[in-house]
């Protein structure tokens, strides 16, 4: 009998780990390969470049293939645990094969070199991948399939009574098969016309004459068994027997309700724009003008004792002045790309305290149901606060004989399958109910268009600023109404997890300092009363008028030893650099420069995400004494 010899077993078990797309190879953990077999080298696809696998050896492991995820993962794994089973992962030949393969690794002690090393049993499944890849795609191919078929579905015999009903129909009509079976299919199909409110004509009647397919309007609303109303868009076609003979009719129909609220919306968008054109055209002008109005007034009283007359008249102009900013930016809310300047607050808050200022005074009483454990929200506390006061003035306003209502929050989760047009998550709902006059149906869709008002007073900008800001915070403004039923407003805004201690909002100080200020801006009025106000509060001030003006100062003052504490800067030159070009080389120049951006343009992305741009802090034209003096304080006296 032949005896089998050692070289012949191995070589009938490396050809064996071939067939079967098996390698072996060790190597060190700094990835020099000791050893590494014929099968190794062909699924690595380099046993063509490499006929002797002895040639391999010294190489590192890392030029033998082109990681397609991190390197030295698989080491750092056997380094933590020892050894690694059913490890799978892909990588690219140097020939530029992509192959998957999954390892059997462990750590062992190699005796010659006296160190532990790598061994590992390398299994090729690439073709596996590969099935499993297009099983994969059949199976979604097919899920695509099944999910597409969601419209509801109803056949009826040549009497127009129901033979067949779907799932998707039952859930639109509100009837079981088993109920709705035999019945005439207007008894379960109730359709009306959305804008008149009348029945529509039995659609089969007309398909049944015509024999032709029908399409209804997508102004038709679905009245279900629990009267619950959803628009629509259907067909209904003839069924024909072999002999072309109509035997009954295929009803087929979806629920369109959130496509049209979209559209509507996006009409309302569309409304929005050409305000939004004309905020940000104005905006910078009128917004430096007030700057300058409202630093002479600031400065004015400075100088006055707050006994006098004067003193009074002036708080009045100030008065008007903020009334007139309010105003800018609502206009500025519509400019197209404008973003809220954002920070986590208490939306509990700020709901309390603005609703009884907006009710100060008023016949109207409130009542809070506000939970203790209500999420934060991330908000520009601005402007909800201004949405809240609308909300507010416009309940007042709708019972002129006094009354009561209702502000409420509530922590709300919504699904993916809702019928509001917002991503699942979680939101803080607000709704502020009134018991006043109501809101006509015909007017509930314009509520929310520029100078649209059934009232006299007020500039019909309230709602639709409204609308403008929740849009920018992610949110939506939905209204239920009915006329003589009083109206409520829903507010969704998107919550966050974060911690957040709310800080009591402060009292109009004005808190005074010492520094060198350098003030860039282009309009004389602005750096003279702005100029005027810094002196006054104690600071040392310098003048640019635009971006490579105060880069030449800058630079000067540092090569002197004496270097401003801040630089106020406009964000926009007309026609020459403002302080978005000029904030990167003054970084260059000073990289712990402390930078305050400044402008009309509130709704500009630098003035919401400053900090990305370099600043260390902002304010909006026009601002008040107090928020200019505390911004410097925190600045020049706090953390960058």
């Amino acid at each position: 009998m032949h005896k089998v010899s050692k070289d012949e077993i191995d070589f009938i078990r490396q050809e064996a780990m071939e067939f079967a797309g098996i390698g072996f190879y060790r190597y060190k953990f700094d990835g020099t390969v000791l050893f590494i077999d014929r099968g190794a080298l062909k699924i690595l696809d380099l046993d063509k470049k490499f006929p002797h696998h002895h040639e391999v050896r010294g190489k590192n492991i890392a030029e033998l293939i082109n990681y397609i995820g991190p390197k030295g993962l698989l080491r750092e794994k056997i380094r933590k645990y020892g050894h690694v089973k059913g490890f799978e992962y892909n990588f690219e030949t140097l020939t530029g094969i992509k192959k998957w393969v999954i390892h059997d690794s462990y750590s062992v002690y190699d005796q010659m070199l006296k160190e532990d090393v790598i061994q590992v049993i390398i299994h090729e499944i690439t073709d596996l991948k590969k099935a499993e890849e297009a099983l994969a795609a059949e199976k979604e191919r097919l899920s695509v399939t099944l999910r597409s078929i969601g419209d509801g579905v109803i056949t009826t015999d040549i009497n127009g009574n129901i033979l067949l009903i779907n799932k998707i129909a039952e859930k639109l009509t509100g009837w079981t098969q088993q109920e709705a079976i035999g019945k005439p299919l207007g008894e379960v199909f109730r359709i009306i016309d959305a804008k008149t409110r009348q029945e529509c004509i039995n659609p089969v009647e007309r398909v049944l004459k015509s024999g032709e397919r029908f399409l209804i309007s997508n102004r038709t609303i679905l009245i279900s068994r629990q009267d619950t109303e959803i628009i629509i868009s259907d067909s209904i076609s003839p069924i024909f027997d072999r002999n072309s003979k109509i035997i009954g009719i295929v009803l087929v129909f979806r629920d369109i309700t959130e496509q049209n609220y979209l559209e509507e919306e996006l009409l309302k968008a569309r409304k929005l724009e050409s305000v939004g054109l004309l905020a940000s055209g104005i905006a910078h002008d009128f917004n430096n003008i007030l700057t300058g109005i409202m630093g002479n007034i600031a400065l004015a009283m400075m100088y006055l004792d707050p006994r006098e007359k004067a003193h009074e008249i002036l708080i009045e102009a100030e008065k008007a002045s903020l009334r007139a900013r309010a105003l800018t930016y609502q206009l500025l809310t519509f400019a197209k790309g404008g973003e809220p300047i954002k920070k986590v607050a208490s939306i509990a808050e700020l709901l309390k305290e603005t609703t009884n200022f907006a009710l100060s005074g008023a016949n109207v009483k409130c009542n809070f149901s506000i939970p203790d454990d209500l999420w934060t929200v991330e908000i520009d506390t601005g402007q909800i606060s201004q949405v809240i006061n609308n909300m507010v003035i416009n309940a007042k306003q709708a019972m002129p004989e006094g009354g009561n209502i209702e502000v409420s929050a509530a922590n709300t989760l919504l699904e993916k399958k809702k019928k509001i047009p917002l991503n699942q998550g979680k939101y803080i709902k607000i709704s502020i109910k009134d018991y006043g006059t109501g809101i006509d149906k015909e007017n509930l869709t314009r509520i929310f268009d520029p100078y649209f008002s059934t009232k006299k007073e007020g500039s019909g900008l309230g709602l639709t600023t409204s609308y403008a800001i929740i849009k920018k915070h992610n949110g939506l403004i939905t209204v239920d109404s009915k006329p003589g039923m009083g109206a409520t407003f829903h507010i969704y805004l998107p919550a966050c997890q974060e911690d957040f201690a709310f800080d009591e909002k402060e009292k109009d100080r004005i808190v005074e300092g010492k520094g060198k200020i350098l003030l860039l801006d282009d309009e004389d009025t602005v750096r003279t009363v702005t100029g005027k106000i810094l002196k006054r509060l104690g600071y040392y001030v310098e003048f640019a008028k635009d971006g490579q003006e105060a880069i030449t100062k800058y630079k000067k003052a540092v090569e002197s030893g004496m270097a401003f504490n801040t630089v106020i800067m406009d964000l926009t030159i007309p026609g020459g650099m403002g302080g978005k070009e000029a904030i990167q080389e003054l970084l260059s120049l000073d990289p712990h420069i402390k930078a305050i951006v400044s402008s009309g343009y509130s709704t500009d992305p630098i003035m919401s995400d400053y900090r990305k741009y370099g600043f260390c802090g902002v304010i909006a034209k026009p601002y008040k004494l107090s928020e200019l003096s505390e911004i410097l304080h925190k600045i020049i006296y706090g953390t960058r």
